[in-house]
């Protein structure tokens, strides 16, 4: 290695040094590792998903239940999570003879986590998504392309959901340690 390759490589690694450090010293830590990342993969796994309708809320429900307990865990449910969808489509691109070429399907999921026990909300929210999609001159791939982008859509808003209750689980966590 020459000696300049060599300076590059010792300050990228410096650099990578640095930044890693200075996440630890303003309190940074990854969600699923760390001081409570075993804990909270038991927390989520302990929320029951109720049904959601329609075909893309199955597809959202599917998604959900792999994110939030992937290896299958049967904890006793303490937690039910209700999922409300809807959808909305708007056609882009519109040609002059006022046939739309392209479309934008809208997803919107409101959650609500709420204690089995007693009924009170623990957290809720809302995620939405925006995805696009061709519209073709055979309307039989103009279906399978919606399909598509309302299951990639539906992946992507369990991810959101997933990440925002395991935030909210983590961060309890953390106020119940500092009282302590």
């Amino acid at each position: 290695m020459c000696r300049t390759g060599l300076s590059m490589w010792l300050y990228k690694n410096l650099a990578i040094a640095s930044l890693v450090l200075f996440l630890a010293g303003c309190g940074f830590s990854p969600i699923y590792g760390g001081k409570f990342g075993g804990a909270l993969t038991i927390d989520l796994s302990r929320i029951k998903i109720e049904p959601i309708k329609d075909w893309a809320g199955q597809m959202l429900r599917n998604e959900l239940e792999q994110k939030i307990n992937p290896l299958g865990v049967k904890q006793k449910k303490l937690f039910r999570l209700n999922v409300t969808l809807s959808e909305s489509k708007q056609e882009l691109a519109i040609k002059k003879s006022e046939i739309a070429t392209r479309a934008n399907l809208k997803l919107t999921a409101l959650y609500i986590l709420t204690s089995q026990k007693s009924g009170v909300t623990v957290t809720s929210g809302s995620s939405s998504i925006i995805v696009g999609y061709n519209i073709l001159t055979q309307d039989f791939a103009t279906l399978i392309a919606e399909k598509d982008v309302r299951k990639r859509a539906a992946k992507e808003l369990s991810t959101d959901i997933t990440n925002r209750l395991a935030v909210h689980f983590q961060l309890n966590r953390r106020k119940a340690a500092a009282v302590k």
